[in-house]
């Protein structure tokens, strides 16, 4: 059986979410409102099951396949040995905070995709959304042997 070659998948995922990014600004970087948010220069947190489902249907690809060329890219971060990309974090942006399911996406994927296929002259700044000092454990043993989201990705 041949190996798949993800790399193609993960270029149409990024071309649509790019183009899509184009159109609807508020896709990426509005805490709240969007599927995921840049947290530090390294990640963006995305929401799940949104950001897989909402990525699908930009690229024309099924969620569980838009996972699994990510995870396989390393551009959705997993920890061995199960590679679940999800875990249930509280997070804010300004007011209280709102537990969630989220991943780690790779900032480069995204802010690939933006500058390349959605006309953005510069990557995307961090946004106002931060992750529960609280979590900072868990998020850490997560990361495990990886550089982990950077001090400013708290709150």
């Amino acid at each position: 059986m041949p190996l798949k070659d993800y790399s193609e998948i993960v270029e149409r995922l990024q071309r649509a979410l790019g183009r899509g990014f184009a159109e609807e600004p508020w896709l990426l970087n509005l805490p709240g409102k969007s599927v995921a948010c840049k947290i530090d220069q390294y990640y963006y947190l995305a929401v799940m099951p949104g950001f897989l489902d909402t990525l699908g249907k930009l690229g024309g690809v099924f969620p569980d396949q838009v996972r699994e060329a990510l995870v396989k890219t390393g551009n959705l971060i997993t920890k061995a040995p199960d590679r679940d990309p999800i875990l249930s974090l509280t997070v804010s942006w300004g007011g209280r905070g709102v537990t969630l399911k989220g991943a780690f996406v790779d900032a480069d994927f995204i802010d690939r995709a933006v500058k390349t296929y959605g006309g953005m002259p510069s990557v995307l700044s961090v946004s106002d959304l931060k992750v529960s000092e609280e979590d900072k454990d868990k998020v850490e043993a997560f990361f495990e042997g990886k550089t982990a989201p950077q001090g400013l990705a708290y709150y």
